[in-house]
């Protein structure tokens, strides 16, 4: 994690009149206020939005230029590359929108974040405040968040030992881990999630196990109970079909959708290869001859053509 240097204080709200292109533009009386390059500002670390909508976009750009820009955009100051001077908290949208209208230069509200964890929190808060989080990446960023304020207690856990305390806290047999559970707990209470940990857990944890189209859907608007039941289908053909179809559906059409497919799949499974049939059929009259009374060339091919059946199963089981 690289330092950042704290300027002002979290949570003042300022207004500008318009974008700043020019750098000798008189800044209000407010040191938390800059005006910077569009280009040294990058990307933050903490950006839960992974998908961005074009047409968002191009609603900003719209509105930006019939009305212009009033306000600044959230940053942290870094020093850990010499391309950047900031990183941003928020406003990435925006932000793109300003390049992308030829503005070179953005009103900026410089912020102080002192630990991974605060900056964690902050870019959530941000992210979420104009338009929610998909749910996988509210949920990403949930357990991103939980990771951070465990680490910062010195007490470190991988995501599967993560999630295991989760289900535990809600199944209420938590009886080890007593301090890591009371730091998950703290965080999601300072946090506020809209969501409960039981919620989250039973609705959401589900998510991590989503195939990666699965969770593509999700990541631009599919329901994740519709994402989690098409999950069920094994049939790849059929669950793109599903995945094209599942905004214009309701769960409960999905789940008829996903029942009948796994009935197809099922019924597909019992039907056996013709000559597999004729192969059990010619076993159990085979077991009502009598070999004793037999003809000897009779046996002689009979025992060739079982010979020559046994080699062909031994080829196939080495495919």
């Amino acid at each position: 994690m690289s330092k950042f240097k704290k300027i002002g204080s979290w949570g003042t709200q300022t207004k500008a009149a318009a974008v700043l292109d020019e750098p000798s533009v008189s800044l209000p009386q407010d040191n938390k206020l800059r005006n910077v390059e569009l280009s040294r500002i990058r990307k933050g670390r903490k950006q839960y939005r992974s998908y961005t909508e074009e047409e968002h976009i191009a609603q900003l750009m719209a509105s930006f230029r019939e009305n212009g820009f009033s306000g600044s955009l959230p940053v942290v100051e870094v020093d850990d590359d010499d391309e950047f001077d900031y990183e941003y908290l928020g406003g990435h949208t925006s932000g793109e929108a300003l390049k992308r209208l030829g503005h070179t230069n953005v009103l900026v509200s410089v912020e102080a974040v002192d630990n991974s964890l605060a900056l964690a929190e902050f870019s959530y808060q941000l992210n979420g405040s104009g338009r929610p989080l998909s749910a996988l990446d509210d949920t990403y960023a949930v357990l991103d968040i939980l990771t951070e304020a465990l680490s910062l207690q010195g007490e470190p856990v991988d995501i599967d030992e993560l999630v295991a305390l989760i289900r535990q806290i809600a199944r209420e047999t938590e009886r080890v881990d007593a301090s890591k559970v009371s730091c998950i707990r703290d965080t999601w209470d300072r946090n506020k999630f809209e969501i409960s940990i039981k919620s989250f857990a039973s609705s959401r944890l589900p998510l991590l196990r989503l195939e990666d189209d699965l969770k593509d859907a999700v990541k631009r608007g599919m329901s994740p109970a519709s994402a989690i039941e098409i999950n069920k289908v094994g049939d790849e053909s059929l669950r793109q079909q599903l995945i094209q179809e599942a905004m214009q559906m309701s769960v409960a059409e999905i789940k008829q959708s996903v029942k009948e497919a796994k009935q197809k799949t099922s019924n597909d499974r019992t039907q056996v290869w013709q000559p597999i049939k004729v192969l059990r059929n010619m076993s159990t009259k085979a077991r009502k001859i009598d070999f004793s009374t037999v003809p000897e060339s009779k046996k002689v091919e009979l025992d060739e053509a079982i010979q020559k059946v046994q080699e062909l199963v031994n080829q196939l089981e080495q495919l």
